[in-house]
């Protein structure tokens, strides 16, 4: 049986915490290389291959890891581990012959699709991008049946292995040969092709016999659920930023998608180290393993510290990309697309609703089987479509931005409000109060150095911004902006040797004791 105690949960965050640190790290390393090494029409062309990704995962989606994500720990809770298996089994197989059966499709319907984004000669390159796409979904699904079972060590490094893959694959391209569309193609699909046989060997020891069906009532609860998700999968395809590539892509240039797809890039990157992206893996299990009997006392203060501690990382990256976003490219990236970086600022601020409140809105719902009104939001995505034909003419790739900013929050705000009495954010006065004092005086007074450092090297004004925003950070990590019930939720997971960590950061209950319990 798997234990979802504050224990297990701890050694899962630890485990998390390394493996996150390595592959971010890799990440950052390698897009780096990526976007220095490759030409811009090449880069348009392979984040355009990447958009079909979200095409292929949500309209073939059928709602299996929608499921597998709601229901493997409440079977692994119950001690009912043959059905979780052959749940698992199901949908890695069903996956497997949804994804083959779309790329069979797109590749039929090429000389269709291509022109409309200036994709033409490209079949053969997309047909081997097809075998990087069967690896990232199969591995997707691996890796939510590891997480289940708290085996988080494999689930995150495995993330690891292909994200470290990829970097010395990026490097030997860029050192030895020509990083063309084809190559970078190749080093992703020998990176995740060793992440995913990591994941098929580690999970073949864990898997248990498989029951031969369920039963049919339970079939039929899968089912309706399975459903429901399917219909909200695809017709959701524009919550993914990767379609709105698509739309530039046909309205605009292959080079206005490589623009639009770096600054995108950037954002993810700074967003995936918020606490909801680096500890998915354990939030989900543990929230879909409530009992219904605690749910209306715990599923608040749940939501509230998801939304806290995001805030906490991606207010100060805010404040520093609004001031510090041309050297950021001109350091990192030898100033390529640096014409664009105020979409830097604007991407990110507009992504803090979808990246922070999104993920505990949607799991209040799933939690609550709302799969029905997840559905209903997605008629949001007509108003998107229209502020995309609207704005990208008028404005270009900020036009593309604003649309998908302002459809995210509409689509949010209408989830939340059906789903309000339990989704309460108890802590908005505190946040908001600190936020505004705070990270303004930052913003203040990071813009008036770089006014005076102006003589300066970029590398020498980052550096200075970096320390004001650590200072900014450790005060707002003081303040009202993590309430009392955050810090005790925290304390009571992470007791062990990090606690030094948490009293150094001012985490800790104020005027208590740390306690291994909230």
């Amino acid at each position: 049986m798997v234990s979802y105690s504050r224990q297990q949960a701890r050694r899962s965050l630890v485990h998390t915490i390394r493996f996150r640190a390595v592959s971010q790290t890799a990440t950052v390393l390698s897009y780096i290389v990526l976007v220095r090494a490759m030409q811009e029409h090449a880069f348009g062309v392979y984040n355009l291959f990447y958009s079909f990704i979200p095409i292929i995962t949500t309209l073939a989606s059928f709602g299996l890891e929608q499921t597998l994500r709601r229901y493997q720990p409440e079977y692994l809770r119950s001690d009912r581990t043959a059905a979780s298996a052959w749940l698992v089994s199901f949908v890695r197989r069903a996956r497997l012959a949804s994804t083959i059966t779309m790329l069979a499709a797109i590749l039929l319907a090429w000389n269709l699709i291509a022109p409309h984004f200036k994709l033409q000669g490209y079949r053969v390159d997309f047909a081997i991008f097809g075998v990087l796409a069967v690896l990232s979904l199969q591995s997707i699904v691996l890796q939510l049946s590891l997480a289940s079972h708290m085996q988080h060590h494999y689930s995150v490094g495995s993330v690891a292995i292909a994200s470290v893959g990829k970097l010395f694959a990026y490097l030997a391209i860029a050192l030895f040969a020509t990083m063309t569309l084809r190559a970078a193609i190749l080093a992703d699909i020998g990176a995740y092709g060793a992440g995913y046989i990591f994941l098929f060997i580690v999970h073949r020891r864990l898997q248990k016999d498989v029951s031969p069906r369920l039963e049919a009532s339970e079939r039929r609860r899968l089912g309706r659920y399975a459903l429901y998700n399917h219909l909200n999968d695809a017709s959701s395809l524009l919550v993914y930023g990767q379609t709105d590539n698509f739309f530039i892509g046909a309205m605009l240039t292959p080079v206005a998608v490589a623009t639009y797809a770096f600054y995108g890039k950037l954002v993810d990157m700074i967003n995936n180290v918020t606490p909801q992206k680096l500890f998915d893996n354990i939030i989900q299990p543990l929230f879909f393993a409530i009992p219904a009997a605690e749910a209306k006392a715990r599923l608040p203060r749940y939501f509230s510290l998801l939304i806290d501690l995001n805030l906490a990382w991606q207010l100060p990256a805010l404040s520093f990309v609004i001031v510090y976003h041309a050297q950021i490219v001109q350091v990192l990236f030898a100033g390529k697309y640096i014409q664009h970086a105020n979409l830097l600022p604007l991407a990110l601020a507009l992504s803090i609703v979808p990246s922070g409140m999104s993920v505990p809105i949607s799991l209040v719902a799933q939690y609550h089987e709302r799969a029905g009104l997840m559905l209903a939001s997605e008629v949001f995505g007509l108003y998107q479509i229209g502020a995309m034909l609207v704005l990208i003419p008028l404005f270009g790739v900020y036009g593309a931005a604003l649309s998908t900013g302002s459809f995210h929050a509409l689509r949010n705000f209408w989830i939340w409000w059906q789903i309000r009495g339990t989704a309460r954010w108890t802590n908005l006065r505190g946040v908001v109060t600190s936020a505004l004092l705070i990270w303004g005086g930052v913003v203040i007074a990071c813009s008036l150095l770089r006014s005076v450092m102006h003589p300066f090297s970029p590398v020498a004004q980052l550096a200075v911004g970096i320390v004001i925003c650590a200072i900014g950070g450790l005060g707002y990590l003081r303040s009202a902006a993590i309430s009392s019930s955050d810090r005790e939720l925290l304390t009571g997971v992470m007791h062990g040797r990090e606690r030094d960590a948490l009293r150094w950061l001012g985490l800790t209950p104020r005027g208590q004791a740390l306690t291994q319990s909230p």
